[in-house]
C-alpha cells in the first residue's frame, strides 16, 4: 500500500517507485481520502516532471508576497500579519503541506482577544499570499478551503459619533493630536492617508491634495476651507528628509533617538495612547479611530440623501461598501411609510363635500 499512517504520527505518508526512483514522504493530511487525493499528485509529477513546480517555504512565500505589497499604505499592517503567520505556521514548513487543519488551528488562536473582522483579515492576508504563490508557478499543494476557514461577522450599522460625544473627545485630546482626529473626522480620509500627507502632496491656493488610498492608487483629493485651515496651522518638524509631513506629534519622553517636547511625524503608534486617553476622559464607549471615516459617511449621506455622493467622497472602488450608510435613510422610508397610510375619504364623501359648497 503506497499510503500508509506510521505509528504515532498525525499524518499519512506515500511511498511508491516510478521508473526505478522512490518517492516518498509525508502527505501533511490527517485523512485517507486527502491523502490519496496528495498521492496522485504525487505520482502524476513523478510522471510529469516538466509540470512539476518547485516548493516553497511559509517564510519564502511570505518574502514573495512582501515584494508584491511593501508598497501599499497597509504594508505596516500587512508585515505585523504575515511575521505572526510565519512564525505560527513555522518559517521552514513548505506551503504544500499545510492542511486546512493546521490553519484552522493557527487561526482559533488568533481569535483570543480579537474579533472576528480582526482575524478575518489576517485570513484573507494569508489567501493573498498563498495566491501570490501559486500564480508565480510554486507549488503550494491544494488550495485550503479560505470561506470555510472566514469566521461569522455580524452585520450593524457603522458607529457614528454623536455631536455631544465629538465636543467631549475634542475637548479630552492632547493638543498635539486634536487637529489630526479633526482633520480625519472633517474628511472621512483613512489614518494611513492623513498620517501619511506631506507638504509637497498639497495645492492649498487650489484646495485640493494628492493622497495614496487603499490599494495603492493615487488620487486628488478636495479639500474643503475648514481642512485648509486645519492644515495651515500645522508646525513643521525636521527629520533627515526634511519637513515632509504635514501632521506631527511633540515627544512626551526621550526614548532612542527622540527626545522629549521635541516634534516628530506622527506614526499610528504615537496616536494610539492619546487616543485611547481621550476616549476614556470623554466616556465614548465602543468607538475606534476607523469610526470617525463612518462618522463622516453617515453625515454625508444623511445631509445630501446621495449614496454616490458618499461613495466618492470616502473613495469606494464598490458601491456596495457604501451601502452600509444606507441606513441613514431610514427617515425618508419612515416618512413614505406615514404618507402611504393617510386615507383617502371615499368618493361619496367627496361628492358630497362639493355639493354642500
Amino acid at each position: 500500500m503506497s499510503v500508509y499512517k506510521p505509528k504515532g504520527k498525525p499524518h499519512y505518508h506515500y511511498d511508491f517507485q516510478f521508473k526505478g526512483r522512490r518517492y516518498y514522504g509525508s502527505t501533511g493530511c490527517s485523512s485517507l481520502r486527502a491523502a490519496e487525493a496528495y498521492e496522485r499528485r504525487e505520482r502524476h509529477a513523478a510522471a510529469n516532471p516538466e509540470t512539476r513546480r518547485p516548493t516553497i517555504t511559509v517564510n519564502e512565500a511570505a518574502s514573495l508576497y512582501q515584494d508584491h505589497v511593501e508598497l501599499l499604505p497597509s504594508w505596516p499592517t500587512i508585515r505585523y500579519m504575515l511575521a505572526e503567520l510565519v512564525d505560527g505556521l513555522g518559517p521552514s514548513k513548505l506551503l504544500s503541506e499545510v492542511t486546512d487543519r493546521d490553519l484552522q488551528i493557527y487561526f482559533a488562536k488568533r481569535r483570543d482577544a480579537r474579533s472576528n473582522a480582526t482575524v478575518n483579515r489576517e485570513i484573507e492576508n494569508a489567501r493573498s499570499m498563498w495566491r501570490r504563490a501559486h500564480r508565480t508557478k510554486y507549488d503550494v499543494g491544494e488550495m485550503p478551503d479560505w470561506a470555510l476557514l472566514l469566521l461569522k461577522v455580524p452585520k450593524k450599522p457603522p458607529r457614528e459619533l454623536q455631536q455631544v460625544e465629538e465636543d467631549k473627545l475634542m475637548l479630552a485630546l492632547r493638543n498635539d493630536v486634536v487637529d489630526v482626529v479633526d482633520f480625519m473626522l472633517k474628511s472621512g480620509w483613512r489614518r494611513a492617508e492623513v498620517l501619511g500627507l506631506r507638504w509637497e502632496d498639497l495645492n492649498l491656493p487650489a484646495k485640493s491634495a494628492i493622497t495614496r488610498i487603499k490599494g495603492g492608487d493615487f488620487v486628488s483629493r478636495p479639500l474643503t476651507t475648514a481642512l485648509v485651515e486645519i492644515i495651515a496651522r500645522q508646525p513643521q518638524a525636521d527629520t533627515k528628509e526634511g519637513k515632509p509631513f504635514v501632521f506631527t506629534y511633540v515627544c512626551q519622553k526621550s526614548r532612542g533617538k527622540r527626545r522629549k517636547d521635541k516634534r516628530y511625524p506622527l506614526t499610528p503608534t504615537a496616536l494610539r495612547k492619546p487616543w485611547a486617553a481621550a476616549l476614556a476622559t470623554a466616556k465614548v464607549d465602543s468607538f475606534r479611530l476607523h469610526d470617525l471615516r463612518h462618522t463622516r459617511g453617515t453625515r454625508i449621506v444623511r445631509a445630501t440623501g446621495s449614496l454616490a455622493a458618499a461613495k466618492e467622497a470616502l473613495k469606494h472602488k464598490r458601491i456596495e461598501t457604501t451601502l452600509r450608510y444606507a441606513h441613514v435613510l431610514d427617515d425618508d422610508v419612515r416618512n413614505a411609510l406615514e404618507q402611504s397610510e393617510i386615507k383617502t375619504p371615499p368618493v361619496s364623501q367627496r361628492k358630497q363635500s362639493r355639493r354642500r359648497r
